[in-house]
C-alpha cells in the first residue's frame, strides 16, 4: 500500500528555493525530530529547503512514534516504502524544478537504512547520502543499484544500539560496488548525532553540492 508522506518543512528565508535536504527519522521517532537541525545547516546552504517526513507506519511498540518497517522483518520490511518515498521526491522536483543532484538525503539510524536502500535504486544520483548510525540491510542485494550516489557514514563508536561494526560492513561492500565513500568514526559516542559529526556532514555537502 502505498501511503502520501507528510511532515514538517523548514524554507530558506529568503524564499529562494535551490536543494533540497530530506530527513529521514529514526524508529520510534517522527519528522519532528531531525528538523531541528535545519536551522544549523542552512546557515551554510540559505538556500536549501528542509523537509523531514513522517514514516508511514505506526510503531509496533510505541504507539506515538512512526516506523519505516517492521525491525523484526527487516530484509523484507526495507522495500515497503519504497514506493510511497519515490512519489515523495518525485513531488518535491516537481514542485521547486530541481534534479536528483539538488537533493541530499539525510538518515539517521533506521533512516539511515532507508536512505542507503533507497538512494542507491532511484534511475538518478542524488547530490549525496548522509547516513548517521546506520546500517545496509541486505548487502547481497547490492546488484540492485542503479546511481552512484557518493555516500558519507558517520558512527559512533560506542553505538549501543546499531554497532560501530555496521559502519564497517556497510562501507567495505559500498566501496566494492563502485560507491564512493566518505565515513567519520566519532570516538565516545553512543547511538546519537554530535557536533562534529554535522561538522563532517557539512564539509561532505559543500564538496557534492552542484
Amino acid at each position: 500500500m502505498t501511503i502520501e508522506l507528510k511532515g514538517p518543512i523548514f524554507k530558506p528565508q529568503n524564499g529562494n528555493i535551490e536543494k533540497i535536504c530530506v530527513f529521514f527519522h529514526g524508529w520510534g521517532s517522527n519528522g519532528d525530530d531531525l528538523i531541528g537541525l535545519a536551522p544549523i545547516i542552512s546557515k551554510h546552504f540559505p538556500e536549501m529547503l528542509f523537509v523531514s517526513p513522517n514514516a508511514p507506519e505506526l510503531c509496533d511498540l510505541n504507539p506515538l512514534g512512526r516506523q519505516w518497517f517492521d525491525i523484526a522483518d527487516r530484509e523484507k520490511g526495507i522495500d515497503n516504502p519504497f514506493i510511497s518515498i519515490k512519489n515523495y521526491i518525485k513531488k518535491l522536483k516537481i514542485d521547486y524544478s530541481l534534479t536528483n543532484t539538488k537533493i541530499f538525503l539525510f538518515g539517521f539510524s533506521q533512516g539511515a537504512m532507508i536512505a542507503l536502500h533507497y538512494g542507491l535504486r532511484d534511475e538518478e544520483s542524488f547530490g549525496g547520502i548522509l547516513a548517521f548510525s546506520g546500517s545496509l540491510i541486505s548487502p547481497d542485494r547490492l546488484s540492485e543499484i542503479k546511481n552512484k550516489t557518493p555516500v558519507m557514514l558517520v558512527h559512533g563508536e560506542i553505538d549501543e544500539v546499531v554497532p560501530f561494526s555496521e559502519m564497517i560492513k556497510a562501507s567495505k561492500a559500498l566501496e566494492q560496488n563502485g560507491i564512493n565513500i566518505e565515513k567519520y568514526s566519532a570516538p565516545n559516542l553512543g547511538h546519537g548525532i554530535d557536533d562534529y559529526g554535522i561538522k563532517r556532514a557539512l564539509e561532505f555537502m559543500k564538496k557534492k553540492i552542484k
